[in-house]
């Protein structure tokens, strides 16, 4: 079942997505100001023909604007809750005590990110005004590739309070499951063999985030931005939020409010999928806007092992709209993007620290339509 609640459509007219996108559902009305509602519980149905019809859904809203709202996910309120409590908790610490898990010290991404942590945004303008804490699939100290320093896979960092790894561990394990949930229905849509995508994330680079944004007097209007606009740089990512802030692009490039939902996550694709898709999936710019007040919200980008080699795969289905894109290796992808938004990170970089000689920092393709942005 699809509903639409203040959405932001991809395409430039319902008309014309109905004509260019053929899904297994009849086309649906779109409104300027609707952004999808889709029950993913339809992609675990019975009926092939149920788990079909969700995942073209899915496809259909990824094809036109990217973002969507997932109901019926299956996640207990009372684990989303805890993590909120686990957050709030950690954050209230005073900075001697935080820092003492600052992601600098770590050799593999993982840990508290301060307020003086600011990434390079044209549009964060003053001082940065979120910190975060930022964990992944959580390997042993003996793993290989941490061994070999890769920079994104390793033990976490877990902080000495109550509670914290387990309720994190467990979160981390339903987003791998909702993770897996989507992947099918993309490979649905595209006409991809089961289990492909799960096949290129045995050891991904996935990560759960912490976000608290802080109550402060700066503008609390469109103008003043916590987080600069940007694209995801993994497959997709899947947000959970309970206050307004967050401002998507659609594609005349004007910002549109995209308001929380009660007991729902956000869901958008990002720079991986695109490529994987040859752009028939797209990347939406976001941002967070300044409305003044505290904040929490719960991201978790889903990604592919570090190796995986993105290039666009031929879909016989929409092979006619598919573009070209240059070979990526996602993690190298990733780390290059990372670079514009840790300063640890430059700085190991530029002292060649970085083990890894084919990341480079350079912009982000993905985010071309940021600069047109209204």
């Amino acid at each position: 079942m699809m509903q639409t609640v203040n959405p932001v459509p991809r395409g430039s007219s319902s008309k014309k997505s109905a004509k260019a996108v053929v899904l297994p559902f009849p086309a649906r009305r779109r409104t300027r100001d609707s952004l999808p509602v889709v029950d993913i519980d339809g992609l675990h149905h019975a009926n092939p023909q149920v788990q079909r019809s969700t995942a073209g859904q899915i496809g259909e809203i990824a094809m036109e604007n990217g973002f969507l709202y997932l109901h019926h996910h299956g996640v207990d309120l009372q684990l989303i809750e805890a993590v909120y409590e686990q957050a709030r908790h950690f954050f209230s610490k005073p900075a001697v005590e935080k820092n003492r898990y600052y992601i600098g010290h770590s050799r593999n991404h993982r840990g508290y990110v301060p307020v003086t942590e600011k990434g390079d945004y044209a549009d964060e303008q003053g001082p940065r005004r979120y910190e975060a804490f930022d964990m992944g699939l959580d390997l042993s100290k003996y793993d290989q590739d941490y061994q070999a320093g890769n920079p994104l896979l390793g033990p976490n960092v877990w902080p000495d309070q109550p509670g914290f790894k387990y309720v994190l561990s467990n979160y981390f394990a339903e987003m791998r499951r909702i993770t897996k949930s989507m992947c099918r229905a993309f490979e649905m849509v595209l006409e991809l063999p089961e289990g492909f995508f799960e096949s290129h994330m045995q050891k991904p680079i996935s990560q759960v985030r912490l976000l608290h944004y802080m109550q402060n007097s700066a503008a609390a209007d469109n103008r003043g931005v916590n987080m600069g606009a940007h694209t995801d740089y993994e497959c997709f990512t899947i947000l959970h939020s309970r206050t307004p802030s967050l401002q998507v692009m659609d594609l005349e490039s004007n910002w549109i409010d995209a308001p929380p939902l009660k007991n729902t996550f956000y869901f958008n694709i990002g720079d991986m999928l695109e490529a994987w898709s040859g752009g028939l999936l797209v990347a939406t710019p976001h941002r967070v806007v300044n409305r003044g007040e505290e904040r929490y919200s719960i991201p978790y980008f889903a990604a592919t092992d570090f190796n995986t080699i993105v290039t666009p795969l031929e879909s016989p289905k929409f092979q006619d709209r598919q573009q070209h894109y240059e070979t990526i290796i996602a993690g190298e992808h990733l780390v290059s993007q990372l670079l514009r938004d840790f300063p640890y990170l430059r700085r190991r970089y530029e002292a060649g620290l970085l083990q890894l000689p084919a990341i480079q920092q350079r912009p982000n393709p993905f985010e071309k339509r940021i600069t047109l942005s209204k």
